[in-house]
């Protein structure tokens, strides 16, 4: 190679480097960008994969069960309800005058062992609830901190425990607006006559939406036993992002719909629920690869190339 060549190879870099590192920060700056955009898509997906892996976990680990251990886990949690005395709830999201969350953990050793699958760890769901008209399928958790109600439905310590009953009125609560996950985003949008339900250890049991109301935190009375009754209650904040009031959607417990195959047919539908496609990677990868195309150098003809097409031309 000539010192000419050289000197024009070297000019050559020298001019291209500069514009090979714009190009590259262009691209990372692309790809942070959609990484921002497509987190309010992507967040909620991840937490509907991680909540569909276990409720899967979950109704593994009941199916393993012997019958009779079946029938001993659900005869503690209705002597447990049997036991329950009939006073007001406290609202878990209500804060102390020092800004922190009240705790409701004094007595709470036994109730922290109801309903838990004996080879189960503490995050393991104590149940499911599916509510088809608005899409939902949570795994349902014991209480109500702030860790669990990140995850999925919690279950208000002090309320009967979702296994049915006369005179049992559980309590189940979820945020709504909650960015990294989709949970009682829609409740407000129950009508009274939909359907819910609750998969317990096997057990399908159907409730139907028969009262709805908005209530300041401190009401609960709507939250109490009611003798002869069988109740859940539904429970998230409203208006939302503001959090002022309660939105409370309870349901009577009902007999399970006459379809086709009957309680099994329901249960296989509601124990896998889906999940979507991830289509957030098109949020975040697009802007990057986009921009790549756009600032990419453009291919040089070698000087072979060069002359040949010259030649052609001529």
């Amino acid at each position: 190679m000539s010192a000419t060549t050289t000197a024009r190879h070297q000019r050559h870099v020298r001019a291209r480097r500069p514009w090979a590192a714009s190009g590259i920060v262009a691209v990372v700056v692309a790809l942070v960008g959609g990484a921002i955009l497509s987190y309010p898509l992507a967040a909620p997906w991840i937490t509907d994969v991680i909540q569909a892996d276990q409720l899967v976990a979950y109704h593994q680990g009941v199916d393993a069960l012997d019958p009779a251990d079946v029938e001993r886990i659900l005869t503690s949690a209705h002597d447990y309800n049997a036991n329950l005395p009939n006073g007001p709830l406290r609202d878990p999201y209500v804060l102390n005058e020092s800004g922190e969350a009240v705790s409701l953990d004094e007595g709470r050793t036994r109730y922290e062992s109801e309903l838990r699958l004996p080879t189960a760890g503490a995050d393991t769901p104590m149940a499911q609830l599916s509510i088809p008209a608005i899409g939902v399928d949570l795994p349902v958790y014991h209480g109500t901190s702030e860790e669990t109600l990140t995850r999925g439905v919690g279950h208000f310590y002090g309320s009967g425990l979702p296994v049915g009953g006369t005179g049992v009125h559980p309590v189940l609560t979820a945020h709504s607006g909650y960015v990294d996950a989709t949970l009682f985003d829609d409740l407000d949008r129950l009508t009274v006559g939909d359907t819910f339900s609750i998969l317990v250890l096997g057990e399908l049991l159907h409730y139907r939406v028969d009262h709805i109301a908005t209530v300041l935190p401190d009401e609960s009375e709507l939250l109490r036993q009611v003798p002869g009754k069988d109740y859940v209650t539904l429970v998230t904040c409203t208006p939302r992002y503001v959090n002022t009031h309660r939105l409370l959607v309870r349901g009577e417990r009902v007999d399970g719909p006459d379809a086709a195959g009957g309680d099994d047919a329901a249960t296989q539908l509601v124990t896998a629920p889906a999940v979507g496609m991830p289509w957030w990677v098109l949020v975040t990868l697009g802007p990057a690869v986009g921009t790549f195309f756009l600032v990419r150098p453009p291919r040089r003809r070698s000087p072979g190339t060069a002359t040949e097409m010259a030649g052609l031309a001529g």
